[in-house]
């Protein structure tokens, strides 16, 4: 029997939720683990707003979609309402960047503050890589990715131009997660 995890990343059309889903599915697929990842996005593309599930399991997928997210990763404070009542798994975990989103405890769900758009311009000079500073701290807090799959589907499937900018993100939100405790 398998044991399905749901993962469910949600923001604006721009900030790179569908390529945060994109890259976790198939650093999950690497590690031999099945994958099932939807999308979707409003007809303004940028600005409006976008989710990415990603449904990953040891075994075959029971249900390609997210019904019960166990995680929730939010970019933007409108996704962030839209989409917390999706997060109803028990011990859910909400991640959440601090600089967007100002978090409505509830008893369901834990959240944990990500400051990935605060440290993607501190330290990378621009907001771009924001959400693989995320994608890094949530793979390396929770576990459902290894560190070095990640890695690896970051580097090939980044634009040379953009390579270099998504390790350094990728390893700043490694060290943010590093010392989240679930």
């Amino acid at each position: 029997m398998s044991s399905d995890r749901q993962i469910l990343l949600c923001g604006l059309g721009g900030q790179g939720v569908v390529l945060a889903g994109s890259l976790l599915g198939q650093a999950c697929f690497a590690e031999g683990l099945h994958v099932s990842g939807t999308s979707s996005y409003g007809s303004e593309a940028r600005g409006g707003q976008c989710r990415a599930e990603v449904v990953v399991s040891d075994g075959p997928v029971a249900f390609p979609y997210v019904t019960a997210a166990d995680v929730l990763v939010a970019l933007s404070q409108s996704a962030y309402i839209r989409y917390l009542p999706w997060t109803v798994s028990p011990g859910g975990v909400v991640f959440y960047d601090s600089a967007s989103v100002v978090p409505v405890e509830t008893p369901l769900q834990r959240h944990v503050a990500i400051p990935a758009t605060e440290q993607a311009e501190a330290l990378l000079g621009s907001k771009l890589g924001a959400n693989i500073v995320m994608l890094g701290a949530v793979v390396i807090a929770t576990g459902v990715a290894g560190c070095d799959a990640l890695r690896t589907v970051v580097c090939d499937k980044s634009p040379a131009r953009f390579r270099d900018l998504n390790l350094r993100a990728l390893e700043i939100g490694f060290d943010l997660g590093r010392p989240v405790s679930l």
